[in-house]
């Protein structure tokens, strides 16, 4: 069987990446399935009872969103084994989590988790300010969420490719990365 391609698109919160993939999907003529690290958030709060998070105290949510991020990988490599086209809308951020439950980086864990695979790296990037201005603008993000997370992102992923969302719409950014991934 073919195996299905992954397209990953990395960049802080409010930089487009779920706009993006839902472009993607739309103007592909191939069909992908999207991952993103709003759908293991929920993952996480609708798998677990409420008794199993209040017995893991203050650290609940890193360990549990750790575990969905990690899981969200290995879906998208089941996805991918089977035929599937697979869009991760996520951030390849380091925080100590994923050092002290897995004793490695988050790309670790990915380029682990797909290197069997056809993955195209995508930085989707956006001006800090222009984030900001999103996030007010969204009200589901604190303010300064893009910047904090910038600081933690890992510096030495190797990206095939770069878009800039403040100066392409999600069609043009979708166009381009679809004209670039073979």
């Amino acid at each position: 069987m073919k195996k299905g391609k992954i397209i990953f698109l990395n960049g802080v919160t409010s930089s487009g990446k779920t706009t993006l993939s839902k472009s993607l999907q739309q103007i592909s003529n191939e069909h992908f399935y999207h991952l993103s690290n709003d759908i293991v958030a929920g993952w996480v709060s609708n798998m677990l009872h409420d008794k199993h998070v209040k017995e893991a105290g203050d650290n609940a949510w890193e360990i549990y969103f750790t575990e969905g991020i990690v899981m969200a990988y290995h879906f998208a490599k089941t996805l991918a084994e089977q035929g599937r086209n697979v869009i991760i809308d996520g951030m390849l951020e380091e925080t100590e989590a994923f050092a002290k439950y897995y004793k490695k980086t988050n790309y670790e864990i990915m380029q682990s988790a797909l290197s069997s695979l056809n993955v195209f790296m995508v930085e989707v990037y956006c001006p800090l300010e222009e984030c900001r201005r999103r996030n007010i603008a969204r009200g589901d993000r604190g303010e300064n969420q893009s910047y904090e997370q910038h600081k933690i992102m890992n510096k030495t992923v190797k990206h095939n490719f770069s878009v800039d969302t403040s100066i392409n719409s999600a069609d043009e950014c979708a166009k381009k990365i679809l004209d670039n991934f073979k």
